[in-house]
């Protein structure tokens, strides 16, 4: 991977964690629960948590899920990074990237369905649908500025 595309996919991936922390963060902030979301997630994933009653909001458990939900859109970001270079060279590859957006939102819902069904009665699915689409669209407004010509040819293609 060249340079370019490996610092393009961090701050993308970066810019989709911060937005979704940030989306949770107010949201627990409001519910006068800061960290709540992220140390409810750390101690599901982490310590084996299954009653919500239970969660005790450590600084550990907060910067364990941190670290994982970084390296997961970090993973995200540089997987989109490549492909965009990729269709650089060749814009038809743009439905590979709207396939993978379109994937990753339905992605987290169904893994939090398959490790923990349970977290559904605690945290609201639609906050988490909004989340990811405010992450996404985010992130392709990032990778739109740095691809402007390869998004104007596919719409070319396509027309």
């Amino acid at each position: 991977m060249h340079r370019r595309t490996v610092v393009e996919g961090t701050i993308g991936g970066s810019l989709g964690a911060l937005v979704v922390a940030a989306w949770f963060l107010g949201i627990d902030v409001s519910a006068g629960r800061p960290l709540r979301t992220p140390a409810l997630l750390g101690a599901t994933l982490f310590a084996g948590l299954r009653d919500p009653a239970a969660l005790h909001i450590t600084a550990r458990l907060v910067l364990e899920y941190t670290v994982l939900h970084w390296g997961a859109f970090l993973g995200f970001g540089l997987l989109a990074a490549a492909l965009l270079a990729a269709a650089d060279s060749d814009p038809r590859m743009l439905f590979v990237v709207i396939m993978l957006f379109s994937c990753f939102e339905v992605f987290a819902l169904v893994l939090i369905a398959v490790l923990a069904e349970w977290l559904f009665e605690v945290l609201a699915w639609w906050t988490l649908v909004l989340a990811n689409l405010l992450a996404g669209v985010v992130m392709l407004g990032f990778f739109f500025r740095r691809h402007r010509g390869t998004w104007h040819e596919f719409l070319v293609l396509t027309e």
